[in-house]
């Protein structure tokens, strides 16, 4: 069993030190600081299947990206689809001519699910290939 010396003296050491801070004196501030990496991610979590009228249902797409200053969600796919779209949240997004279609534009950070289906327009047989890139703004 420990003596009443060892117990007692760390209580008096604590007692001393505080009593030694003058009554009255100014408060202190402490500031944390931290620095936190930019992470932005999308996938595609499939669910592919024709939704008829030409239309075949992507999915459910998850974006998470905390940039300050936003990001763009990108769909990369074939280049002059006629006809073709995008449809996002019920949103009707042509598919451009040059491959890459900006399908959100966010400044500020987000976390998002979006209900994503193909129009396949007048050749579906032309897409071959679909994709979904994420932009960081800085």
């Amino acid at each position: 069993m420990p003596s009443m010396k060892s117990a007692v003296m760390p209580a008096a050491l604590a007692a001393a030190i505080m009593s030694a801070t003058p009554a009255g004196a100014a408060s202190t501030t402490i500031r944390l600081a931290a620095f936190v990496p930019v992470y932005c991610n999308v996938e595609l979590l499939p669910a592919v299947g024709a939704a008829g009228d030409g239309l075949i249902n992507l999915g459910t797409s998850r974006e998470l990206c905390n940039a300050p200053h936003g990001y763009r969600i990108i769909l990369e796919h074939p280049a002059n689809l006629d006809g073709a779209a995008i449809i996002s949240d019920a949103n009707r997004i042509p598919l451009s001519e040059s491959g890459e279609t900006v399908l959100w534009n966010s400044d500020q950070p987000g976390l998002e699910l979006r209900q994503l289906a193909l129009d396949v327009g007048k050749d579906p047989a032309a897409i071959n290939r679909l994709g979904l890139r994420i932009e960081v703004k800085y």
